[in-house]
């Protein structure tokens, strides 16, 4: 059995504190993102106190226990003497082989390794035309239109891919389809962060395409 395959995605850190139980559990190590789930499912059978440990700092970041390469930070026993870990739960690995590549520790691991946090988040601002609904949303920098269109359709509408997906500019008086390839920034829907003034988040319009075929 193997994850299936799915390009890297960014997420806002509210998402990953959300995946805080034994039965759904990520961790942020360096702004990479684990979801160790499948690691602990494997386990229920052979738990131990350790992984409770782990359990309680699902959804959190654990950077300071790490180096950026994934290799966990050590100290020196003061009753052995010698190096022990910072985080014993990185010792703990599945048992069943296709939940984990040899000689990997988790944190190193491409198999639990689905993402990266977000650099930084963006306000948009979304209109639907047909309901004179406008929606709020918190998105990532990096997530293309289409990537905002299905965190919209998961949230909010289930048909969201029957709308044109539309910006407006110069000054309100041109009306142009949105590149779903391409992010916030690539379609011109920019934001001056470094702004003295408060300004309105970029808005997307939808306009319906009388196509419910298309979800």
């Amino acid at each position: 059995m193997e994850r299936p395959i799915n390009k890297m995605r960014y997420y806002l850190k509210d998402e990953v504190v959300s995946h805080n139980k034994k039965d759904d559990c990520w961790v942020i190590i360096h702004r990479n993102i684990y979801d160790l789930t499948p690691m602990l499912k494997d386990r229920f059978d052979n738990w131990n106190r350790t992984l409770d440990y782990l359990v309680a700092h699902a959804g959190k970041d654990l950077t300071h226990f790490f180096h950026e390469n994934g290799e966990p930070r050590t100290e020196i026993s003061p009753s052995t003497g010698r190096p022990r870990v910072l985080f014993p739960p990185i010792l703990e690995v599945a048992i069943s082989e296709f939940c984990k590549t040899p000689g990997e520790m988790w944190s190193q691991d491409p198999f639990y390794h689905i993402g990266t946090v977000t650099k930084r988040a963006r306000l948009i601002r979304i209109v639907n035309t047909l309901t004179a609904q406008t929606q709020y949303m918190t998105v990532c920098n990096e997530d293309s239109i289409y990537d905002i269109q299905q965190k919209y359709k998961q949230r909010y509408n289930h048909h969201a891919g029957s709308y044109e997906w539309r910006k407006f500019s110069n000054g309100g008086k041109s009306c142009s389809i949105l590149d779903l390839n391409g992010t916030l920034d690539e379609n011109g829907l920019t934001d001056d962060e470094n702004s003295n003034v408060e300004l309105p988040p970029p808005s997307i319009w939808l306009y319906y395409t009388d196509d419910i075929t298309i979800a």
